[in-house]
């Protein structure tokens, strides 16, 4: 795995959901200020982004790194590893920050984001691509 491209996605990854997830806060009007409280509908759309996101950043990583399954599952660890870390600098800027990071990942839903993360990194990474010439050259063959 290539760790310092790994991370620098990460990164960008973790800033292009909470970009999302603040616009996405401002319109639906939805006060997020106890995760237990975040209408079902409000999980999904987050959810539901979160894993285009993570598709979107593991193509990018893909770009110029050799696919396979196993690349894909520590491409997904490391998503989740720099995204924790984050949450730590971000919600110890906070004044309750212990309460809110128990109420944050208690959350059924926070899970269910967690896997996807790494199962659509392992999807990503899994598809194989064919270069271009690489196929001209087969069906010379043929």
């Amino acid at each position: 795995m290539n760790l310092k491209r790994g991370i620098l996605i990460s990164l960008a990854l973790y800033f292009a959901t909470l970009v999302v997830g603040i616009l996405l806060t401002i319109l639906t009007k939805i006060n997020i200020a106890s995760p237990q409280n975040i209408p079902t509908a409000y999980w999904i759309i987050t959810i539901v982004t979160t894993v285009i996101l993570t598709c979107l950043a593991s193509l990018w990583y893909f770009n110029k790194i050799k696919r396979n399954i196993k690349e894909g599952f520590k491409l997904g660890i490391t998503f989740i590893i720099v995204g924790f870390i984050l949450d730590l600098l971000f919600f110890f800027t906070q004044e309750n920050a212990i309460n809110i990071m128990k109420e944050y990942y208690s959350t059924p839903s926070f899970y269910i984001v967690l896997i996807l993360v790494i199962a659509s990194a392992v999807f990503i990474g899994s598809k194989t691509t064919h270069n271009s010439k690489e196929v001209r050259q087969v069906k010379k063959k043929e």
